[in-house]
Formats: C-alpha cells, sequence, structure tokens
C-alpha cells in the first residue's frame, strides 16, 4: 500500500461524507419533503446524543480500518491495479457477496429478542432513518459489521488496492442511501429507490430485508418484503 492508495481511501471517506451531508439537508428542507418515505412528527432522539453517537461511531470506524491496514494490509491486499478489468469485477463483487451473505446472518442474529434488547435496539430507536443515522448504533454491532466486511476481504483475497477502495466505498455508500428515506419519480433512481424502499420496511416491520446490498439472501431465506 503506497501514498496513492490512502489518497484514494481518503478520497472515498470525502465522497461519503459530502453525500451524507448533502441527504441531511434535504432531509431539513422542506422543498424536498415530498420525496420523502415517511417523516416523523418530532424528533426521534435528542440531537446532542444522535451527534455524539454518530461521531463517535465514525472514528471507531476509521480506528478499526486503520488497524487492518496497519496489521493486515499487506497479507490481503496487493498493489496497484488488478491483473485485469474482469479480474477487478470479480474481486469486487466475490468480496461484496459473500459479505453481504454473511451480513444477513448476522443481521437476523441482531433481532434475537436479547441481542435486539440489548445490541441492534440502538439502531431501530430510529423508526424513520436519515442519512447520518445509518451509523447511529450500538459501539457493538458498529465493530460485528466492519469486522465482517474485513473478514470477507481477508477470505475473498488478496484483492488488488483499486478493489479494496471501491469494495470499502461500495460498503460505506449504499449504508449511507439505504437510510436516506427518500425516493426519486425517475428512472435514474431505481437502484436507489430500490434500497431505500426495502430498508424502510425494515425499520418499520423489523422482520424483514435483512441483507444491505442484494436482494437475493432475503429472497432466498423467505424475508423479502
Amino acid at each position: 500500500m503506497d501514498t496513492a492508495f490512502f489518497i484514494a481511501l481518503a478520497a472515498s471517506f470525502a465522497l461519503n461524507g459530502l453525500i451524507m451531508a448533502v441527504f441531511n439537508w434535504m432531509s431539513n428542507s422542506a422543498r424536498f419533503n415530498k420525496y420523502r418515505i415517511r417523516i416523523p412528527k418530532s424528533p426521534q432522539i435528542p440531537p446532542l446524543r444522535k451527534w455524539l453517537n454518530v461521531s463517535l461511531n465514525g472514528l471507531f470506524s476509521t480506528a478499526l480500518l486503520l488497524s487492518f491496514l496497519y496489521f493486515l494490509g499487506d497479507r490481503v491486499i496487493h498493489a496497484g491495479l488488478p491483473a485485469s478489468f474482469a479480474a477487478f469485477v470479480g474481486e469486487t463483487l466475490g468480496v461484496l457477496l459473500l459479505y453481504d451473505f454473511m451480513y444477513y446472518f448476522l443481521h437476523r442474529f441482531m433481532h434475537n429478542r436479547l441481542v435486539l434488547k440489548y445490541v441492534h435496539r440502538t439502531h431501530h430507536l430510529i423508526r424513520f432513518p436519515t442519512a447520518p443515522e445509518s451509523i447511529y448504533l450500538h459501539p457493538a454491532e458498529n465493530f460485528a459489521g466492519i469486522g465482517l466486511l474485513l473478514l470477507a476481504v481477508t477470505l475473498f483475497g488478496p484483492v488488488s488496492a483499486a478493489s479494496f477502495i471501491i469494495v470499502w466505498f461500495v460498503y460505506s455508500i449504499v449504508n449511507v442511501l439505504v437510510h436516506t428515506n427518500f425516493v426519486f419519480p425517475h428512472p435514474a433512481f431505481r437502484l436507489f429507490n430500490f434500497w431505500t424502499t426495502k430498508h424502510d420496511t425494515h425499520h418499520f416491520r423489523m422482520n424483514y430485508n435483512y441483507a444491505s446490498i442484494f436482494p437475493f439472501w432475503d429472497q432466498a431465506f423467505g424475508t423479502d418484503k
């Protein structure tokens, strides 16, 4: 891993943060209310509590990633570009599919009565989430989610630095997008709308749509709604 890798990683963090900030602004602007799936009548949690949790989870996520890169990065990530475009697509999709498969079962486990009460309930205090609340989490859940992604990289790897950057960005940005609570009436937003409506159903109904990225796992195990 070289300087270019860390510049690209920092750029992915910056872009993710910018998109989160834009959707947060839209959530607080009445002109976009017509695109909201649901609008809470009052703040669901105290603002100070929300921003403290979100900020600390953001720092925790960054620390986990950097620790992984420091201790294991050279073993599971090789410098530069993949050997071919097909290899790039294969590495990226392979890691994301493996992660999402494992995450389906982790998320379903999080809805076990005791785990939900003591861990996952923190996130589900938000019935109608917005983009920043994508990381309103119990720290144990944050650790488990990121740990699962990095485990998928380790099991599937070694992968190229370019593939890892894309995997991390897709993982991060999909988590933000599914929590935006927006639907836009244009064909260009078809995938976006699919993600947001599926995850809104999860927050509203609780027992459906556990997967994060792909619909296959919920469809296969009877939890698609």
